[in-house]
């Protein structure tokens, strides 16, 4: 496992915004068993798919109330 890994292990990671960039970070962290949440603006076209992709959605603030750790995305 690499630093990054270790340091990630045990957090939550807040994904905010869920365009290609954010898809691709969100998915990459998932699997390396990093927990993942992605935060959207309620409304917004991309809410669907990361649900699909099978993420736990919630809003922005939510999500970060919810993250140790966040990457915004836009």
């Amino acid at each position: 496992m690499t630093q990054t890994n270790d340091y990630l292990s045990h957090k939550v990671v807040a994904i905010l915004g869920y365009n290609e960039d954010g898809q691709d970070q969100a998915r990459r962290l998932r699997s390396r068993g990093i927990q993942v949440l992605v935060g959207l603006r309620e409304g917004d076209p991309f809410w669907a798919a990361a649900e699909k992709d099978g993420f736990h959605v919630s809003n922005l603030l939510l999500a970060v109330d919810q993250a140790d750790v966040i990457q915004v995305w836009y």
